[in-house]
């Protein structure tokens, strides 16, 4: 009998608990939709045209560790984003910095749920499962509709602890959308959302917080869209978009989702289970990503070690040139 009892007492204190924090969730999550405008506004915000500049930075670039991040590239674009139906066709007008300067790009990427391409001046070729499936992520973490997904689907958030945003600590809940956990950080003064979390997987430093913080926000169409964009991992900017302008459309025209027959045929669907995200955007971010599904490796790779010295290793046959030195505690 006070076996029982004491199961008793201890489920009625874990409901006691849990009640608190879901309220306090879905408080947060109902403060925020009212903040960006309200469901019924976002609902009606169906597309959008998007012109903007951006920069990019890469970390692992520097020639000594804990310095300023290798500036890479700076860019103009304009994004034609059907937000109710998930797709985005991102045209990119790149002059590029690093590793080789005054060289200028310019190309198309359209992302569908399905399949996505790259257009420039040579026609049009299908984009790797990867690749996709990273591009289709970014739109989730970046839409302005992101929050719609919590109030349809209230299983699919939960609590968490405060989250660390530099010297800030700030309310947080986690959103599941598809394969993805979205942690969303709130302002609590304006309880708009400051930043859009994941753990993604870093070459060097391993799992890192990358985070979208979100500030300038400006109503369009009744909803209020954050027009600075910081893109961080383990805070250091990596990219930083601006939006210049932002026109709410009712529809998007019917063929500027239309798939060239020539991508038609690369195409691919996206890929789930463990996708290297941080490599695919920051590879990306240098013009320099390989555009296949085993981006480390050419097609039919592998990798070997070859001892060039006591303790050395070189790794060889992937994507870059790595050197493993094995020191008395560490690598």
């Amino acid at each position: 009998m006070k076996y029982t009892f004491s199961i008793s007492a201890a489920l009625l204190l874990a409901m006691s608990q849990w009640h608190p924090a879901s309220a306090q969730t879905n408080a947060l999550v109902n403060q925020a939709v009212t903040a960006l405008g309200g469901a019924d506004a976002m609902r009606n915000l169906k597309a959008v045209i998007i012109k903007g500049d951006a920069k990019f930075w890469e970390p692992g670039q520097s020639k000594v560790a804990g310095v300023e991040p290798k500036f890479a590239e700076e860019a103009t674009f304009t994004t034609t984003w059907d937000l109710a139906n998930g797709m985005a066709r991102i045209e990119w007008d790149r002059d590029h910095k690093y590793p080789e300067p005054l060289l200028k790009l310019s190309y198309t990427e359209t992302a569908l749920p399905t399949l996505g391409f790259v257009t420039d001046k040579d026609g049009s070729k299908g984009m790797s499962g990867v690749r996709l499936a990273t591009h289709l992520r970014e739109l989730e973490r970046a839409s302005p509709t992101l929050l719609l997904k919590a109030v349809d689907n209230p299983k699919s958030v939960t609590a968490v602890r405060a989250q660390a945003l530099g010297k800030q600590s700030l309310p947080a809940v986690a959103l599941m959308v598809g394969q993805t956990k979205f942690t969303v950080l709130f302002d609590p003064k304006t309880h708009l959302p400051a930043a859009i979390r994941t753990l993604d997987d870093d070459n060097v430093h391993g799992d890192s917080n990358f985070d979208l913080v979100l500030s300038d926000w400006k109503t369009v169409g009744g909803v209020k869209i954050a027009h600075a964009r910081s893109y961080q991992v383990n805070g250091i900017e990596v990219m930083k978009a601006t939006y210049k302008e932002v026109s709410a459309i009712p529809s998007i025209p019917g063929n500027v989702f239309d798939v060239p027959e020539a991508a038609k045929a690369t195409a691919q669907a996206p890929s789930t289970g463990n996708i290297p995200h941080q490599w695919i955007i920051r590879r990306l971010g240098m013009s320099r990503f390989v555009d296949s599904n085993t981006p480390f490796l050419p097609p039919g790779g592998s990798l070997k070690l070859v001892e060039l010295g006591p303790n050395v290793q070189h790794v060889q046959g992937g994507g870059a040139n790595n050197l493993i030195v094995a020191m008395k505690d560490h690598l």
